[in-house]
């Protein structure tokens, strides 16, 4: 396991948000499972020599762009490439985040690469839902940097998706998009009452009952609307569902 460069020691943990202020991230902090607070990741655990989420569940990196000659490309966990590698923060750290690097290719009217995280561990090949409506906000860690400097992407995009639960939709569920700070290790934090599908969607849903059958939060970086070349790294951390 590596140890995140120089590069990223500067993110003294600046933690500033797009949406609403938050508290200072302690790393070194465990933090309980409560009513009013489900830590969904913290990439502290591996089995199987895959990193999971905080209770278990799979995580995976995949790739998607409209054009496939030219496809989205990413680097994750050495000998399981599909993972995010994980990294300390800190050398005298013990916390560990996930991390992930990218290419988004052009000619492309759009690409992606996304981080999935099933909240629990699938059940005979399939994933589990889970009711996390009692909840108000969604927090979480992201640190960016790439080409374009200095972030790579400007924004990223986190999706709430329910699949095998009897929700009639593959993609474009709620979601929201999120502007990059460009220096630090921010916290961003969104209200899930901003949550909202794609003007392009048809099949429209009712946010409510996603969350009542949540099966993953997903975090991509991504271009759209033509894409010029973009190459970055993320490194992500402490994805808690909250009533704060």
């Amino acid at each position: 396991m590596r140890t995140v460069t120089a590069a990223f020691a500067f993110c003294a943990l600046v933690l500033l948000t797009v949406l609403f202020a938050v508290g200072t991230h302690n790393a070194a902090t465990a933090i309980a499972q409560s009513e009013d607070k489900l830590v969904y990741a913290d990439f502290d655990t591996v089995k199987d020599n895959r990193p999971v989420s905080a209770r278990g569940g799979y995580l995976q990196i995949f790739g998607g762009s409209e054009n496939p000659s030219n496809p989205a490309k990413f680097t994750g966990m050495p000998g399981a490439n599909d993972a995010p590698e994980l990294v300390r923060i800190k050398p005298d750290d013990p916390n560990k985040a996930a991390t992930f690097s990218y290419q988004l290719s052009s000619p492309n009217r759009y690409a992606s690469v996304t981080l999935d995280i099933h909240g629990l561990p699938d059940r005979d090949g399939k994933p589990v839902g889970e009711d996390v409506s009692r909840f108000k906000n969604l927090t979480f860690q992201i640190y960016a940097k790439g080409t374009p400097a200095p972030t790579g992407v400007q924004y990223i995009r986190v999706e709430f998706t329910s699949h095998g639960q009897g929700i009639k939709l593959q993609y474009g569920f709620p979601q929201v998009t999120l502007k990059l700070n460009p220096t630090g290790f921010n916290t961003y934090k969104i209200p899930l009452k901003l949550l909202a599908q794609p003007s392009w969607v048809e099949d429209h849903v009712d946010t409510k009952e996603v969350l009542k059958k949540l099966t993953s939060v997903q975090i991509s970086v991504y271009c759209e609307g033509g894409c010029s070349p973009i190459n970055g790294t993320v490194v992500i951390d402490n994805v808690i569902f909250s009533n704060n």
